[in-house]
């Protein structure tokens, strides 16, 4: 949904403008997806679900009262800013090639919606393929969002609320979209229809904008004519008799072909994933998505003021951890770690296996830091998860090397064998994450991206997402290499073992990985430089920009959605 500057309106099309289509249209369309899918195992999914589904199709609106500036073009493109009118069809698809009409922080204003289609697509994909329906269910309610948001007219174009017309249409955009659709459609008037499987997510967005940027036209001929009729009034009964039989047809049209094509994008991704079977009376869960409700809930501890910390969120976040040492032959000493069980784990009788979180800590820290400085720590015991928090043994990043020692062998080699063989781990793929914040964001996808088969995601806060390519840590890979210093800062570049574990056809074979930054964090441009290169490849990502620096008030703020996202992905505790 665009942030629109709108004029006092009334409660009602204020209160809808917030919500593309409004809530209603989003269910419409999710709804008729659902009836639209052939008879299959997928249909029957959704079938099973199909309430859940459409209420979760909104969720992404929701998005829009966090401050993450890099959520708000995923849901629209601004068609003429590109330079050649109405005709979308000239805009170069390719996102590096668009670039050279826009750039990337220009494309952040003017929109990006067919790019975030194919994004979800691909995450939709690799949570099919690799049958995590939990997380499935939510990236196809993703999908449905952005899908059905490039079926509204106004959101293909830059007059997108009617602001540059003359004289002003201001607030056509709520008045078509939400108010005249919760007074005039009703859901039984809707038809489903029949696929088109679909190999190209960004040309099919494209072709929907161009449908939808061709329906502008008609809409403020008949919003202006509409106007006239009522005296400018447009709450009037006069202006709705007037408006809504040119209108409602319009709007009915673009509700049925978002279903089709929703649909068609879902069925499209289950193919490629090769039609994987579902469990049988599979039940999608609230707590699958993120945000609201939580796994890790907002607002129940107090505001953050870290570094200090009340003692009793220090004593909430110790409570039943252990920390111990392993004499590492790779380091040649001693070395602390710290795990945090669930609160169940010795509860008499209870034999769970239990997914496992690796906490990677930063520059200048030490495995205690996120008890100490991170009050959303609290929660940790009260999730289904062991939560492993590493020393590096100084500024290491999580690498081998002459300045820290083997430290990735030490992780590899003996820190993980010795978690898995003490505790009850889930001791596969789908029963690791690992996840840190900036010298730990490096490590996670680092560790995570040499080791694609160990774990199913990575996560990094703040991290140092383009090591090898950037001087702003120059300082601390002196350290680490002093010989041959940027030979070897090349030689652990990230982009490189991104591109080793993308196929040749742009199928993606490593962990499902999340990254978010402050915008004032020294960081941000490495960062942004990384969500361009990974839309350019057309990889499956998740990626955030909040307010906030390189900051323990930051960390501690977003902890909350890396353990979201974490849940999201790996195995639920098992008795097996």
């Amino acid at each position: 949904m665009k942030k629109l500057a709108l004029s006092l309106l009334a409660t009602v099309a204020v209160a809808s403008v917030s919500h593309a289509w409004g809530g209603v249209g989003h269910t419409y369309v999710a709804k008729l997806a659902v009836d639209s899918l052939p008879d299959s195992s997928l249909k029957t999914l959704f079938l099973l679900n199909k309430d859940w589904f459409a209420a979760a199709s909104s969720h992404p609106d929701r998005w829009r009262n966090r401050p993450d500036s890099a959520e708000a073009p995923r849901h629209f493109l601004d068609g003429e800013r590109f330079g050649f009118g109405a005709d979308l069809s000239k805009i170069p698809q390719d996102f590096a090639a668009v670039q050279k009409l826009r750039d990337y922080m220009k494309l952040r204003s003017d929109g990006m919606n067919p790019w975030t289609v194919r994004r979800i697509y691909q995450l939709l994909v690799l949570a099919m393929r690799e049958k995590r329906w939990d997380d499935a269910m939510v990236q196809a309610a993703y999908l449905s969002h952005y899908v059905a948001d490039a079926h509204v007219p106004f959101h293909a174009t830059e007059n997108y609320d009617g602001q540059l017309s003359e004289p002003s249409q201001k607030g056509i955009h709520a008045r078509f979209e939400s108010v005249m659709l919760e007074k005039s459609v009703a859901y039984s008037e809707l038809k489903p229809g029949t696929i088109t499987l679909q190999k190209d997510p960004v040309g099919a967005a494209f072709a929907i904008l161009q449908a939808s940027i061709n329906e502008v036209p008609a809409i403020l001929a008949a919003d202006k004519k509409a106007s006239a009729a009522a005296g400018g009034d447009t709450f009037a009964d006069a202006y709705w008799s007037a408006f809504t039989p040119v209108a409602k047809p319009i709007a009915v049209k673009r509700l049925e072909k978002g279903g089709v094509a929703l649909a068609s994008l879902i069925a499209s991704a289950w193919q490629e994933a090769g039609r994987p079977t579902p469990p049988a009376a599979f039940r999608a869960k609230n707590s699958s998505l993120p945000y609201a409700p939580e796994f890790v809930p907002r607002g129940q501890t107090p505001p953050p003021v870290m570094p200090v910390v009340t003692d009793e969120q220090k004593a909430a976040a110790r409570k039943g951890a252990l920390t111990f040492h392993i004499e590492s032959e790779a380091l040649g000493r001693f070395v602390p770690c710290t795990v945090l069980l669930p609160k169940d784990y010795w509860q008499s009788g209870n034999t769970k296996r239990y997914p496992v979180l690796y906490l990677l800590h930063g520059a200048f820290g030490k495995h205690t830091d996120w008890l100490k400085n991170a009050g959303t720590a609290a929660y940790l015991a009260d999730l289904p998860l062991i939560v492993v928090l590493p020393d590096s043994q100084g500024d290491s990043f999580y690498l081998d090397s002459p300045g820290f020692g083997k430290w990735q062998t030490y992780f590899e080699k003996e820190l993980m064998p010795e978690v898995e063989g003490t505790f009850r781990t889930i001791n596969k793929r789908e029963g690791r994450a690992i996840a840190g914040l900036s010298m730990g964001g490096y490590g996670s996808w680092h560790l995570a991206l040499d080791n694609p088969g160990k774990f199913c995601a990575a996560a990094s806060l703040s991290g140092v997402v383009g090591w090898g390519e950037g001087k702003p840590i120059m300082n601390f890979v002196q350290k680490i290499y002093p010989t041959d210093t940027d030979k070897r800062y090349t030689t652990n570049a990230v982009w490189p073992k991104i591109e080793k574990l993308t196929a040749k056809d742009g199928t993606w074979r490593g962990p499902v990985l999340y990254f978010d930054c402050g915008k004032d964090d020294f960081l941000i441009q490495m960062n942004r430089d990384m969500e361009r290169r990974l839309i350019e490849r057309g990889l499956p990502f998740e990626f955030a920009e909040f307010d906030g620096a390189h900051t323990w008030p930051y960390w501690d703020e977003h902890l909350r959605d890396v353990l979201n996202f974490t849940l999201r992905h790996v195995a639920p505790p098992t008795e097996k």
